[in-house]
C-alpha cells in the first residue's frame, strides 16, 4: 500500500464472520485488513484507498519522538506550536489575534480550510524569504515560486528554474524549510544529485543535513491534517 509517506505492507485476512471492511493496527504484525470472505478485489482495493489517511495517521502516532502535530487546539509554524481559538462566523478567515491564530468560521470544516488557508499563505511568505537570504549567494534568481501539497518531494526544480516546495515545511522547524530551499537553490546551477551537487551544497549548507531530520519526521508532516487541529473528524 503506497502512502504518502512511503510504501507500507497491509496483511489481508479474510472472515467469515466480518460483517464489513475495517483496517486494524496489529501489534507485532502491523496493518491488517479485515474483509468479509467473500469481499471483491475492486472492493478491496477502494477500502484501502479510502483508509490511507487513517493509516497515514495511526502510523505517525506510533513513531518514537513523534511532533505530536495531530493536537486539537494547536497549529504549527516553523517547528513551534501555536495556540489557536476558534470562533463563529458566517465567513471563513485566519489570522493573529492576542497571541494565538484566531480561526473565524460557521463550522469545523469551514475552520480547516481557513487553516489551511493560512498556512499555504504563510509556507509562501517562509519561503520568498528564505529565498531572498540565500539566493544571492548561491548566485541564482529563481524563475518562480509555487507552494503546493507535494505528497512525493519536499521541494522540486524544473528546467524551466521554476521552485517548487509543500506547505507542509512550514510546520517544520525553519532551519529544515532553509536546508530544503538551498537544496533546490542549488540545483538551479547542478540538475542531479552527483558528486558536484553535494560540495557545492556543504558550501553553502555545512552545518545542516534536514534529511535525518525529514527521515524521522516526514510521515508525520505528510499525515498530519488541518482538521487534526481543530478536532475534525
Amino acid at each position: 500500500m503506497l502512502l504518502r509517506s512511503g510504501a507500507v505492507k497491509v496483511r489481508l485476512r479474510r472472515s467469515s464472520r466480518a460483517r464489513r471492511l475495517r483496517l486494524v493496527l496489529v501489534p507485532g504484525v502491523g496493518p491488517e485488513l479485515v474483509v468479509p470472505a467473500r469481499t471483491r478485489p475492486g472492493a478491496i482495493d477502494s477500502a484501502l484507498k479510502t483508509l490511507a489517511p487513517w493509516l497515514e495517521r495511526a502510523l505517525a502516532r506510533q513513531q518514537p519522538g513523534a511532533l505530536g502535530l495531530a493536537r486539537p487546539g494547536v497549529a504549527w509554524h516553523g517547528g513551534e506550536p501555536v495556540p489557536l481559538r476558534l470562533t463563529t462566523a458566517s465567513r471563513a478567515s485566519a489570522g493573529w489575534s492576542a497571541g494565538a491564530l484566531e480561526l473565524r468560521a460557521p463550522d469545523a470544516e469551514g475552520a480547516a480550510q481557513a487553516l489551511e488557508r493560512w498556512y499555504r499563505s504563510s509556507a509562501r511568505a517562509a519561503l520568498e524569504a528564505s529565498l531572498e537570504r540565500q539566493a544571492p549567494g548561491v548566485g541564482v534568481t529563481p524563475r518562480a515560486l509555487a507552494v503546493r501539497d507535494q505528497r512525493t518531494r519536499w521541494g522540486s526544480c524544473s528546467e524551466r528554474g521554476t521552485l517548487s516546495f509543500s506547505w507542509r515545511l512550514l510546520l517544520a522547524p525553519a532551519w529544515v524549510l532553509d536546508d530544503v530551499v538551498c537544496h533546490e537553490l542549488c540545483h538551479l546551477h547542478v540538475a542531479n544529485h552527483s558528486q558536484a551537487f553535494w560540495r557545492l551544497f556543504a558550501q553553502h549548507r555545512p552545518a545542516a543535513d534536514s534529511r535525518p531530520w525529514l527521515r524521522a519526521h516526514g510521515g508525520e508532516l505528510a499525515a498530519y491534517r488541518p482538521a487534526d487541529s481543530i478536532g475534525a473528524p
